[in-house]
């Protein structure tokens, strides 16, 4: 597997928080730019591709054709993401202790996986339909972490059981979790993008 980081970089207002851009499942560096745009207009946007692929498509971790996730892969491009993100936050000059990940789906889960198992530098997350991983192995304090959670009820990938179990991981960590539910399945909609907007501007 490759080192090379694919990454793509969206200038915006210095002042302003950047946003790190993690895509679902076959999205890339750009994929989830309309949405970043759509609830932080302003700020400088930072995409990083997944580096495994699946039948094509790119991913964070590799997932078996049972549907099992290969765990030892996870903890190993969770650590590779972490380190691009710091690559990558300084060689544009973003500070990486101001992040906030907007993720989606695989995207999601590899940041809510790295909150609960490594020491992150993001402490803000915008989580579109994540989904446990794995129990943590470790307890990490996320005193001061801030989430926002979305699930749909109508999701053929995520239990709600699964949902609620993440959440509260997060939640025993001391992470602050805003969690939305809605009558969706396991895609975008307008209806929780407007209330994870909600959410961003009453931080």
């Amino acid at each position: 597997m490759s080192d090379e980081i694919h990454s793509a970089f969206f200038p915006g207002k210095t002042n302003l928080a950047p946003v790190l851009m993690l895509h679902g499942t076959g999205g890339d560096e750009s994929d989830l730019l309309p949405i970043a745009t759509f609830l932080f207009p302003e700020h400088p946007k930072l995409g990083i591709r997944g580096r495994v692929k699946e039948n094509g498509s790119n991913r964070y971790f590799i997932r078996h054709k049972d549907g099992s996730f290969d765990l030892k892969n996870l903890n190993q491009e969770t650590d590779w993401l972490l380190n691009a993100i710091q690559t990558e936050t300084a060689r544009h000059q973003l500070d990486a202790n101001r992040l906030i990940v907007l993720g989606f789906s695989n995207g999601a889960n590899i940041a809510a996986y790295a909150w609960l198992n490594k020491l992150t530098s993001f402490k803000t997350a915008v989580l579109l339909h994540p989904m446990m991983i794995t129990p943590p192995t470790q307890s990490f304090n996320l005193t001061g972490y801030q989430a926002f959670e979305t699930y749909g009820d109508l999701d053929t990938i995520v239990s709600e059981d699964n949902f609620n179990q993440l959440t509260q991981q997060l939640t025993a960590a001391n992470a602050t979790v805003k969690v939305f539910k809605n009558h969706q399945s396991h895609r975008l909609t307008q209806t929780e993008l407007m209330a994870a907007q909600a959410w961003i501007k009453q931080r």
